[in-house]
């Protein structure tokens, strides 16, 4: 497994097999860089201090890049010119560590600030590479680079303020110019990848060098003798730069420009000539200071419109989309709306701009409804749900409505963007598809319905031929196959419909007939010509067919039979909502004082099996006949509409 660290942890990834080397490099530029501003007149006054250190900017620039476990390399490199140029080891040491803390310093100060692009994006990047690294970084290595040069005697002590002074600009001239131009230069730059706009870069940077020759180094002068070099014929090319190459080429534009006032300043000729060196030094340092910032905030800034265009150019597109889109202020008031919306909802942008949104709402939510919508938006930034509004032409529909708060820097909410979708055919698809999948649901149940009752009647009569092989259990078996025979029957019912609306009525007759069927005795079954039929609910199908089957099966076995005598009446109960049921037979309920230990599993299972509320059952003798009344009502069965019944 690979062991990855972070840029800024300073450890050493430990599969960077060339860590070393780099770390070498980053030694041996350092190096280079700090002996070429030693060595050169208009880098330096006395060849231990640099008014322009390009060092300092390479130092922050490998930190941010890559992090804190850099740092030895820099100081190496920051102690090696000190060794060569004859600084004692004690000062040398202490003069490099200061200028390796002083970059560290700028590296924690810009790393924790979460605000700080490493790329300088913005304006701000810029800004923060000031305020947080070039002051601090720059009065840091100062204070410790020449306290320890003065100390061991390399410089003297009545001269501090000016070493302070020289050393402090020097740093931040070679942060400011140095370390901007790698960050930014790290990522090739897009204008340039258009190879059309190569000739035009070129022809500009041309023109902006011979300026700076012209103004800086004194170019031509017999050819201009009377007209005066002055710094802002610079202004136009800066500008071009900034504007037409971003901030790639003001960074390099401000490079070529730092090293043309630095040899100004050197050749004491052209712009910064003059008598003393030092004040030659000065007036091109704080000119370079002062342009830094001009150059690159104009670049950034100029950058930022482009990218703001763009992303307006982007939201204008997105703002035109499918969707309805209302753009509101802090107080819901309608600024603006796009096409979308005027075709879903009928209303132009004229017709609704200054108004809220309430011409849109229909009856079908209440006022708190909306309230609390806009109050989710307001304390949760968002809001979205289905909603029923209104359009011009008075038709009310669906739409998912989605409300966004938009904030400012400081959090407080200055618009609402609401997005609004017409759901009507999305619904209307959703609909069609249940709908469809019900009835391949309804086809599916009925064929496995019609499948159990066929084989529930191939049971029945397998037992009907057991019972007459062997006539002995005819009874029993005869009992048994009405038991399975009611339960087809249902099943077959179920078939025919759903299993929602297995009528009790149709139950009843089903088994009825059944039953004397098996039995060959008559059961006459009266239902009223004006009736409205009950539906069994569906857990209590099977149980309400069996006991209806043991009820039949009971009056025929106990004196239907012989006496040739049983009926079935369906009439309105004693409850608005319920149904009777009675079965009469000839007969005479049995007191059992014959048989006392009797088993009578009929009704036994008759009992086990009525459902345990909605349901009654009553046994009487009326003279020479038995009554059974079986009353049920909801929830065991509930009537059927009359517009249903009729329709079916």
């Amino acid at each position: 497994m690979v062991n990855h660290t972070s840029p800024g942890s300073g450890l050493k990834s430990t599969h960077d097999i060339f860590f070393p080397l780099k770390l070498f490099g980053v030694a041996v530029v350092y190096a280079l860089l700090a002996g070429l501003a030693l060595t050169l007149t208009g880098f330096s006054t006395d060849g231990v201090i640099g008014v322009f250190w390009p060092a300092s900017g390479w130092a922050l620039a490998i930190l941010l890049i890559g992090g804190r476990r850099y740092a030895w390399g820099l100081f190496a490199g920051a102690l090696l010119p000190n060794l060569i140029a004859g600084v004692p080891l004690p000062a040398a040491v202490l003069s490099g560590a200061g200028g390796t803390a002083g970059a560290l310093m700028g590296h924690w100060l810009l790393t924790r600030d979460r605000k700080f692009h490493k790329d300088l994006l913005y304006m701000g990047d810029f800004g923060r590479l000031i305020w947080k690294a070039a002051i601090p970084a720059s009065a840091c290595s100062a204070f410790l680079g020449v306290n320890a040069m003065t100390a061991f005697g390399v410089l003297a002590l009545a001269d501090n303020d000016r070493n302070l002074l020289h050393w402090l600009i020097g740093d931040a001239l070679g942060i400011l110019v140095i370390t901007p131009l790698i960050l930014i230069w790290r990522q090739p730059p897009e204008q340039l990848k258009d190879m059309k706009r190569w000739p035009e870069a070129a022809l500009g940077f041309g023109l902006t060098l011979l300026i700076g020759q012209m103004i800086f180094l004194g170019w031509f002068p017999d050819l201009l003798p009377t007209l005066p070099r002055k710094g802002y014929w610079l202004l136009a090319p800066i500008f071009w730069a900034a504007y037409r190459l971003g901030p790639h080429g003001a960074i390099f534009l401000l490079c070529a420009l730092s090293t043309q006032t630095l040899l100004s300043v050197q050749k004491n000729v052209g712009f910064f000539a003059g008598p003393e060196i030092d004040d030659r030094m000065i007036d091109g340092s704080l000119f370079i200071a002062l342009a830094a910032p001009v150059m690159m905030f104009m670049a950034l800034y100029i950058n930022d419109l482009k990218r703001a265009k763009t992303d307006l150019r982007i939201a204008a597109t997105a703002f035109e989309c499918q969707e309805g889109m209302i753009v509101t202020d802090a107080d819901m008031r309608i600024l603006r709306t796009n096409q979308s919306f005027t075709r879903i909802m009928g209303y132009t942008d004229e017709e609704v701009v200054g108004k809220t949104t309430t011409f849109m709402r229909s009856d079908r939510h209440p006022t708190e409804f909306y309230e609390n919508a806009w109050a989710t938006g307001r304390r949760e930034g968002s809001w979205q749900s289905e909603v029923w509004h209104r359009r011009k032409n008075g038709e009310v529909f669906q739409q998912w409505l989605t409300c966004t708060a938009v904030k400012d820097e400081d959090g407080a909410i200055t618009n609402f963007v609401v997005t609004h979708m017409d759901i009507t055919a999305q619904k209307q698809r959703e609909a069609q598809r249940l709908a469809d999948e019900a009835v391949h649901r309804d086809a599916l149940v009925r064929e496995v319905h019609h499948r159990i009752k066929n084989n529930l009647q191939g049971i029945s009569g397998m037992l009907r031929q057991f019972a007459q092989e062997h006539p002995e259990t005819a009874d029993i078996i005869n009992q048994a196959i009405t038991q399975v025979r009611s339960v087809a029957v249902l099943h077959g019912l179920q078939g025919r419909t759903s299993m929602d609306t297995v009528r009790l009525c149709e139950l009843t007759s089903a088994i009825a007939s059944d039953v004397q069927s098996v039995w060959q005795t008559p059961i006459a079954v009266d239902i009223p010509s004006i009736w409205t039929p009950g539906i069994i609910a569906e857990k209590e199908a099977v149980p309400i067919a069996l006991v209806l089957n043991e009820l039949l099966v009971n009056a025929v076995k106990h004196g239907g039979k012989a006496q040739g005598h049983v009926s079935v009446t369906l009439r309105k109960g004693q409850h608005e909502e319920s149904i009777q049921v009675s079965i009469r037979n000839s007969g005479r309920l049995r007191a059992n004082t014959d048989r006392p230990t009797a088993h009578h599993a009929g009704l036994q299972l008759v009992g086990s099996l009525m459902p345990h509320e909605g349901a009654s059952l009553i046994r009487e003798q009326h003279e020479n006949e038995v009554l059974t009344r079986l009353e049920l009502e909801p929830p065991v069965v509930h009537l059927e509409s009359r517009s249903l019944y009729e329709s079916a």
